[in-house]
């Protein structure tokens, strides 16, 4: 029982929140604008990078942004901003 009222607690708490179930789940958030500019969220690391390929460790898989010109623009701990000519977004 007690099992049960706090997942329903922790449910509750998320909605109020408004913190995405992905997030939790460690999946990477991502968000498009364009073609011209990426945010991921909630990932482990850059694995490569270059003009045309920056290849990321995310929880559970590898994700890879393609394109031409693409450079960093913002990178911290939570996220990453990528931006240039997005030809491809590849989870591998």
């Amino acid at each position: 029982m007690k099992k049960a009222r706090f997942r329903q607690s922790v449910k509750a708490f998320v909605e109020a929140a408004q913190i995405p179930e992905d997030f939790l789940k460690g999946n990477a958030l991502i968000t498009m604008e364009g073609q011209e500019h990426i945010i991921i969220e909630n990932f482990k690391g850059i694995s490569s990078c270059t003009e045309r390929e920056i290849r990321l460790v995310a929880n559970r898989r590898k994700i890879c942004v393609a394109g031409e010109k693409l450079r960093i623009d913002n990178f911290t701990k939570e996220e990453i901003e990528i931006s240039g000519h997005i030809r491809k977004l590849e989870y591998l």
